[in-house]
């Protein structure tokens, strides 16, 4: 079963949860914490399945601690995938579409435990984003972000984010085009990676999923590389079933790709380029 929440404390994020109440079928089924759950009665795509379970919690998302232990404890459903419904920010105030996977390379600033990274699940995010792109609105970046932020969970999570400033998050336009990516979602084919290097808005590993058979997992951006440790590496690798990584060689430091290279060599962690991967027909 997969769950979808929402948060009373973001404003985008109740935007989103009432399109999808507009646009879905939905019948209130208890309540989680006082709080309703709305049940699907009708499938829609391969994710957003009859008996998906829609939530509002009242703290911000990002500190949603064990949400997923707390929800399998209190109500006895065992859980899937997670999706958050959140707005993102940023200084540029760029509309934007995003989806991202979470979790701290170093400090949890913003929820979630240092070092330590949720689970993620490649093809249905990249279906996700492939979507997005499909469903975009002129004037709007679709783009992966790069893994970031809490609340640190088990089961494999994204957030869906509506992007980057008050203005856009209230709007209905973004909310339904997110939404309807949502609800036709299927999971995209090739192959599960972690990618390393460059910002934040990953637009080599964007764009390597709009045009080849490569499902992204965590993606490390160049200011989480220096916290990045073999550890929290290989816990990434196995939180995401990824069966190597993909380094935007390109956008990083030659000493960082060195370092990682070596060790992906070193412990027989396949290492990808994008011609190594079948072309994607959109």
């Amino acid at each position: 079963m997969n769950l979808i929440i929402a948060s009373e404390a973001d404003t985008a994020s109740i935007n989103l949860k009432s399109r999808l109440l507009e646009m879905a079928k939905w019948l209130v089924d208890g309540n989680f914490n006082g709080r309703k759950i709305w049940r699907l009665t009708e499938n829609y795509g391969d994710f957003c399945l009859k008996n998906t379970r829609l939530i509002t919690i009242e703290k911000l998302h990002i500190h949603a601690e064990r949400i997923d232990q707390e929800w399998e404890e209190k109500t006895g459903m065992v859980l899937e995938n997670i999706v958050f419904l959140s707005r993102h920010k940023a200084a540029s105030g760029r509309p934007s579409l995003t989806v991202h996977p979470i979790g701290n390379w170093g400090k949890a600033d913003y929820g979630g435990v240092e070092g330590k990274v949720s689970g993620a699940s490649p093809k249905w995010m990249t279906g996700l984003l492939l979507n997005i792109y499909k469903n975009r609105l002129p004037g709007y970046d679709v783009c992966f972000e790069a893994t970031h932020h809490g609340p640190l969970v088990e089961k494999p999570t994204m957030f869906l984010e509506i992007g980057s400033g008050e203005e856009q998050w209230e709007l209905k336009e973004p909310a339904e085009a997110l939404i309807k990516s949502l609800l036709e979602l299927e999971a995209a084919n090739g192959v599960n990676t972690i990618g390393i290097g460059g910002g934040h808005y990953t637009p080599r590993f964007t764009e390597a999923a709009m045009t080849h058979k490569v499902c992204f997992g965590h993606m490390i951006a160049n200011y989480g590389i220096s916290a990045l440790t073999p550890e929290i590496l290989d816990a990434a690798i196995k939180s995401c079933n990824a069966d190597g990584l993909y380094f935007h060689r390109k956008g990083m430091k030659k000493a960082d790709y060195r370092k990682w290279k070596k060790y992906a060599d070193e412990n027989e962690i396949p290492v990808f380029n994008q011609s190594d991967y079948e072309k994607r027909n959109l």
